[in-house]
């Protein structure tokens, strides 16, 4: 756990500390749960043929990269909802489904979708909180709402990191989500999606910015902060987005816009031609991206366009792992250098018109 001297604001009034040792424990954290080893799933659970898959904020990120495990490798289908969906939804549409609620936190907003699920067959919520741990943490509500799930007969999938806290942007958490996530459906019969090996999530949170990137960054962040544009292939175009949402949580700048490759010539580069912007493309380890890469960064080269590549050579399985530990390392580089307040940040205790909203349903 944080020590005093380096999480408390005297001491650490940007937070920068704070997330220092939360980058550091990461690997740790992660080797512990492949170690530990999932917990196991309840019978209704397993049984489970149709999810409803939600979640929002770095939770989105988790609940789509679900749905794609879910879909592809397994016989199952899933298919995502945002929160909003769960306010007013058609009537019977959640019948005979499994709800499926992805919040690090227990958010007010998650909680609209959880207070549906007497409409579905089953619920499974993956969360960093219990009800002791809300308890425990001056949330009574939140507590009493997590155990009337449980004794309805539904599941929690626990994950770090509890409390995470103090600062707006979360480094553990997103991590955490996606390899519990893989360990949830590889518990499922049939499941194709292999756990990776302990050296090869290793080798994978070891990723960095390349140099070019960081340079760029750091000595013209004007460049950068009036927005630039992520380009990367199926399916990591379809659960990426916490890798936008870092620069948007981390240091303040717009979140970019994601492309798939082949859609990026579909109007991304042509709006780029008019307002010149930059563009990172995140490369996986196959030799269809290597081409898709190598034909993206020569179109923006002969119309002399920034492009900078970050490569992670792994499958799309895994590769998440690597982008996100890459896009860490860039974003903190960035919020020393521009000494970004994350404990202080902008409109922070002014958002609960929104992020308070859950009505009595």
């Amino acid at each position: 756990m944080p020590n005093a001297s380096a999480s408390s604001p005297g001491h650490d009034p940007l937070g920068h500390g704070l997330l220092a040792e939360r980058l550091a424990r990461i690997p740790a954290t992660l080797e512990s749960m492949l170690r530990r080893g999932p917990a196991p799933l309840l019978p209704r659970t397993l049984a489970t043929e149709r999810f409803l898959v939600t979640g929002t904020g770095s939770s989105e990120a988790h609940a789509r990269y679900l749905v794609m495990l879910l879909n592809l490798f397994t016989d199952r289908a899933a298919a995502y909802l945002p929160l909003s969906g769960f306010v007013e939804p058609a009537p019977g549409a959640f019948a005979g489904k499994t709800l499926v609620v992805w919040s690090q936190g227990v958010s007010p907003n998650a909680q609209i979708a959880l207070r549906r699920s007497r409409d579905f067959a089953h619920t499974l919520l993956f969360a960093a909180s219990t009800p002791a741990a809300a308890l425990a943490a001056g949330k009574p509500d939140r507590a009493a709402l997590l155990q009337g799930l449980l004794d309805a007969g539904n599941e929690l999938v626990e994950f770090p990191l509890a409390e995470e806290y103090t600062t707006l942007i979360r480094f553990v958490g997103p991590l955490a989500g996606y390899l519990a996530a893989l360990q949830f459906v590889s518990q499922l019969p049939g499941c194709r999606a292999p756990l990776p090996a302990a050296e090869q999530l290793s080798a994978l949170l070891a990723a960095k910015a390349p140099p070019d990137l960081l340079d760029a960054m750091l000595k013209l962040p004007s460049a950068w902060s009036g927005g630039f544009n992520l380009v990367t292939a199926a399916p990591i175009s379809d659960f990426s987005q916490n890798l936008a949402c870092k620069f948007m949580e981390g240091v303040y700048w717009p979140c970019p816009p994601i492309s798939d490759f082949l859609q990026f010539a579909h109007g991304p580069f042509q709006q780029m031609n008019a307002a010149p912007k930059p563009v990172i493309f995140l490369q996986g380890g196959s030799a269809a991206e290597a081409e898709m890469v190598d034909r993206s960064v020569r179109m923006l080269q002969e119309v002399g366009l920034a492009a900078f590549v970050i490569r992670v050579d792994a499958p799309p399985l895994y590769s998440i792992f690597g982008y996100e530990a890459a896009l860490n390392d860039l974003v903190f580089a960035v919020m020393r250098h521009l000494r970004v307040n994350q404990v202080e940040w902008p409109g922070k205790g002014r958002d609960d018109l929104l992020y308070g909203f859950c009505p009595d349903l």
